[in-house]
């Protein structure tokens, strides 16, 4: 498991790494690899701030990440909230026919995944795929992008905070009990978390996420004799309409390839290693979810927790609580790499003065920061009375909106190469035809793009 922790080495040149992995995706994409140069200073303004400013952000020292760390951060990132709670939802949309969402949405994570990689490979940067829309857009456009982006993790991540009070408040035998202060209350244990460094952190992701794997691919094998065809008939129960929402919603579970890309400046050779991990971690994301979905969908009952749903068909009573152990875990897991990516967008938005520059200088603020506005956001649902699925559909819609114009940058920046302009090619195309499903989701996710850009176009930039 060492393999798994950061390591200080000393970067290979990106232009001569050797792509040796034999799960490579057979793409022509694959066989260029000139989109690993570095960008010149004169694409933009914003990358002579990013680089001076590394230092005083934290996000430029010496601890650097690997291939099997980035696949750990990878697979914890997407494995969490969405196997626990989307599958239930996206039944709701679309019945039976929900699969076809989740097979759709696996088969495109390659794209998805390769673009991000090739972006952190291009220009190794904390603040993400803001850091593309100023390359391709110029400052302003990055700076709104770089607040979008902020205010979609701000939104979207206390999901899993609500997730993990669930599961929680049902192993107590309080299935209704205050569902909101116990989130706030995991949502500030995972801002915490972040404070123990990659390094720790590392360490406690790679042995949590190998046991919950470990179990849930269990709970898919112990609950196959309980399966029920007959859950698959009828099958287009909702229509094409119906699986077009589902995929959308289902999008929320694959967000999480756009969140290691924080982590860049911080990683070993990162052509290399984005690379590799994304040939591992697609194919053990995409499969889990396929399979557990597929399970989830065959098995009577209506347990909104899918592992919950899973191995109480299978063991009774014991098999729920047993669920409803993993899936706290996997929640807590994957709340800690996703409040661990929001920190280093917030201290990357802060030294580039997008946010207050004291959220730069030390990670205690931002953690603080964070904490602070993810309770303030439950408090917000609680009293408005708003539901998950309506959070999740404006979640995806942003960052789907973020995808397409992170790849229309990526075709107008210089100096990108062929290996990035085909995958954002492809990405462009794939999120565009997610967002006419979008709906409502889409609407609220420009009235919120609308505000970052207002806020960001009031104030002079420096």
């Amino acid at each position: 498991m060492t393999d798994l922790l950061p390591r200080p080495a000393t970067p290979k040149n990106p232009a001569t790494a050797k792509d040796e992995n034999p799960m490579a995706a057979p793409t022509s994409a694959v066989a260029t690899d000139t989109a690993t140069d570095t960008a010149t200073a004169t694409d933009t303004a914003a990358a002579s701030d990013t680089t001076t400013d590394n230092a005083s952000a934290g996000t430029g020292t010496g601890t650097r990440l690997g291939v099997r760390a980035l696949v750990v951060f990878y697979v914890s990132s997407l494995v969490g909230t969405g196997i626990l709670l989307v599958p239930g939802l996206t039944e709701r949309q679309a019945g039976p026919a929900a699969l076809l969402a989740w097979i759709a949405l696996a088969l495109s994570s390659y794209p998805f995944a390769r673009f991000f990689a090739e972006m952190s490979a291009w220009r190794p940067d904390a603040s993400g795929l803001a850091a593309m829309v100023a390359a391709g857009f110029g400052r302003r456009p990055g700076r709104a992008a770089a607040l979008l982006l902020v205010a979609t993790y701000v939104i979207g991540n206390p999901v899993m905070g609500i997730v993990s009070a669930r599961c929680l408040l049902g192993l107590l035998g309080h299935p209704d009990g205050p569902v909101y202060p116990v989130a706030i209350g995991f949502m500030a244990l995972s801002a915490a978390f972040t404070l123990l460094g990659l390094t720790a952190g590392a360490r406690v992701q790679a042995a949590s996420l190998l046991v919950l794997l470990i179990g849930l691919g269990g709970a898919v094998a112990l609950a196959v004799p309980r399966f029920d065809a007959g859950a698959y008939t009828p099958f287009l129960t909702h229509g094409w309409g119906g699986v077009g929402i589902a995929v959308v919603t289902a999008f929320f579970s694959f967000l999480g390839w756009e969140n290691v890309s924080t982590l860049a400046e911080q990683v070993e050779d990162p052509a290399r290693s984005y690379r590799r991990a994304i040939r591992w971690a697609v194919p053990i994301v995409g499969l889990l979810y396929v399979a557990v979905t597929a399970a989830y969908l065959a098995v009577p009952g209506d347990q909104p927790v899918v592992i919950t749903a899973l191995l109480g068909a299978s063991l009774g009573d014991a098999g729920a609580i047993v669920g409803d152990l993993l899936a706290l875990g996997l929640a807590i897991v994957a709340t800690n790499a996703w409040v661990l990516g929001a920190t280093r967008v917030v201290r990357a938005a802060a030294r580039d003065r997008i946010l207050p520059r004291a959220l730069a200088d030390r990670p205690v603020p931002a953690t603080v920061a964070l904490a602070l506005a993810y309770g303030a956001v439950l408090g917000a649902l609680m009293l408005t009375g708003t539901g998950e699925e309506l959070v999740l559909i404006v979640t995806s819609s942003a960052f789907l909106l973020l995808y397409t114009v992170a790849a229309t940058a990526a075709l107008r920046a210089r100096d990108t190469g062929r290996a990035l302009r085909v995958s954002a090619v492809v990405t462009l195309l794939i999120a565009a035809v997610f967002l006419s499903f979008a709906g409502t989701g889409l609407l609220l996710a420009l009235l919120l793009a609308a505000g970052c850009v207002a806020l960001t176009f009031r104030r002079p930039t420096t």
